[in-house]
């Protein structure tokens, strides 16, 4: 990453086709990003790694939850970075609990929807949602699953970003 480049420049590089890039994303911004076996309440964790973090993914779940998970801890990296500390683990339910690799008393459901926000929007930019649905001639949310499979985004994600829930 270049250093006068903010995580918003380096997510704005990417906006423009789908999928949205998250690994690419985490990459160019110096983070390291990897998908392992992990307990399968467990989505993922962010942990600091020298001078820089490592996102890990559960290898286990679903391409459309890993990528939504790499977002959420990209999430805690932008808005949270000083609260991470040793690390912030997520469960299944997107919730820093004693049963993750990582339980952060600092990050509380707040902090959590917040990241879960930062997930949707990355994933999901409006620009990019309003482009497919007019150059596919989609109707929403009669197409919603089409459209998910485009940003490889689960239909309920999807659904949730566009208030359709």
């Amino acid at each position: 990453m270049n250093t006068n480049d903010t995580v918003f420049e380096v997510i704005e590089r990417y906006w423009h086709t789908a999928p949205v890039e998250i690994q690419c994303i985490i990459r160019d911004l110096g983070i390291y990003y990897r998908e392992e076996y992990l307990p399968a309440h467990d989505s993922g964790f962010i942990e600091p790694v020298g001078d820089t973090f490592r996102i890990i993914v559960n290898a286990e779940h679903p391409e459309t939850r890993r990528r939504f998970s790499a977002a959420h801890e990209l999430g805690h990296y932008t808005y949270h970075r000083d609260l991470i500390g040793s690390g912030i683990g997520d469960s299944v339910a997107y919730r820093s609990s004693n049963a993750v690799r990582y339980q952060n008393a600092l990050i509380t459901p707040r902090h959590e929807s917040q990241a879960n926000k930062f997930a949707a929007t990355v994933l999901m930019p409006q620009d990019l949602i309003d482009r497919l649905v007019h150059e596919n001639s989609l109707v929403l949310p009669e197409h919603i699953s089409f459209l998910a499979q485009r940003l490889m985004v689960s239909e309920q994600a999807l659904r949730i970003r566009l208030g359709f829930n």
